[in-house]
């Protein structure tokens, strides 16, 4: 199957190349609309496909794209496999759009909360802003991504927000792809960041875990600034989202296909705002860029929208059976309420200084995104063993210290 996709990969590639020398080729005078003049910065299949304006974003946070809807209260489970490290593993990623928004680079966007699990344990938790402009586009305007080993907190360091430093955010899905497009998803050069999405094919069947999808759109994901990271495939069906994802020549090999497509119920959502508003509170003791934003707030009802009247239980009736109710938001996202993420390093001093060595590792030798954060994670899991080791012999220096009380 790879092989094929490779095959077909390159004559795609030709495709664009030979598409984009006609594009150069149209006579004087006349213009595309929406097209964009070429920067020497990006790749040439990996250009700015719409202009970013925050006037185009009248109802951002109402985002009904047909191969990428994001209503709140939608939630879908994915599971496979994933090479983190160690070999293939058990690989769960749970994607909630909450009801949540924030305000990013002037524009509203709506909160994704995903999380990602290796053998039952979270390895990440992430707040992800996405928005819809006039014309149908989804746009990616920011991560918070927290990493996690072991229980330990290590750190946010791919944090980007549009409009912050030189971070532009990009478009995560056309309004109407068509075979051959490509588009620039993100650019973070603080942090190496590039993402390009290409549309490989359209119109194809897959079955998954879940159901049988027609008319499925598939998409190759690819970093330039990481040339060994190889290709991410994204299968999208209609009005559902990502249903299936592979990998070609990809080191980690992470592949995923939907088990689970559920709507929560209000209980769940509280949940799922719950564990959301500690990710954006701890962003802004962890990570400077997300302290130029804005905190979350839910998104207020439609005016037509009332609230339903608790109503008391009446004696005698029985109980709705849990079988019925909606499935509950991932468990064990993140620390655990009433604890704070639990740092390997001695103070924030020591993390900055291990960021900035790994930082001028990764230049050296020429690496990107991914190389960065292979190398901090190397680095935070010898950080942890060492804690572990100090924490052994002096487990009173490891306590968590409590509040003070102080006098009235």
């Amino acid at each position: 199957m790879f092989g094929e996709q490779r095959r077909r990969l390159a004559l795609l590639r030709t495709f664009v190349l030979l598409a984009g020398a006609g594009a150069v080729a149209v006579g004087a005078g006349q213009t595309v609309a929406g097209a964009q003049s070429p920067d020497p910065d990006l790749p040439p299949d990996c250009q700015r496909a719409v202009a970013f304006d925050p006037d185009d974003f009248d109802r951002s946070t109402r985002i009904n794209n047909t191969f990428l809807p994001l209503k709140p209260g939608r939630q879908l489970v994915l599971e496979g496999r994933a090479n983190r490290g160690g070999g293939p593993l058990p690989h769960r990623v749970t994607f909630t759009v909450t009801n949540l928004i924030k305000v990013i680079n002037g524009v509203r966007t709506r909160v994704m909360w995903d999380v990602d699990e290796n053998e039952g344990e979270v390895v990440e938790a992430e707040l992800a802003f996405f928005a819809q402009d006039n014309d149908g586009n989804v746009w990616n305007l920011g991560e918070y991504p927290e990493e996690y080993e072991d229980g330990f907190f290590l750190g946010a360091p791919s944090t980007w927000i549009a409009g912050v430093g030189d971070a532009e955010g990009g478009i995560h899905m056309r309004d109407n792809p068509r075979l051959g497009d490509s588009y620039m998803q993100g650019f973070v050069p603080d942090i190496d960041f590039l993402d390009c999405a290409t549309v490989f094919d359209r119109g194809l069947r897959t079955c998954v875990p879940v159901r049988c999808f027609n008319d499925i759109l598939l998409t190759h994901e690819r970093s330039p600034l990481d040339p060994e990271g190889g290709i991410q495939t994204k299968a999208h069906a209609p009005r559902v989202g990502i249903v299936e994802v592979g990998a070609v020549d990809d080191p980690e090999g992470e592949t995923l296909v939907l088990v689970e497509r559920n709507r929560l119920d209000r209980a769940s959502m509280e949940a799922v705002r719950q564990e959301a508003l500690k990710l954006d509170q701890r962003a802004y003791r962890v990570s400077e860029v997300y302290r130029t934003t804005k905190p979350i707030r839910p998104l207020p009802p439609p005016p037509s929208a009332t609230a339903p009247v608790p109503q008391a239980p009446t004696p005698g009736a029985a109980a709705p059976s849990p079988a019925a109710q909606a499935p509950l938001a991932p468990t064990g996202a993140g620390p655990q309420p009433k604890s704070e993420p639990r740092s390997c390093y001695t103070s924030r001093r020591a993390a900055r200084r291990a960021y900035r060595r790994a930082v001028r590792l990764v230049r050296a030798r020429g690496g990107g995104r991914a190389m960065l954060k292979r190398v901090l994670k190397r680095m935070r899991r010898k950080a942890c063993a060492e804690r572990r080791r100090r924490c052994a012999v002096r487990p009173r220096e490891c306590r968590p210290r409590r509040p003070v009380a102080r006098g009235r």
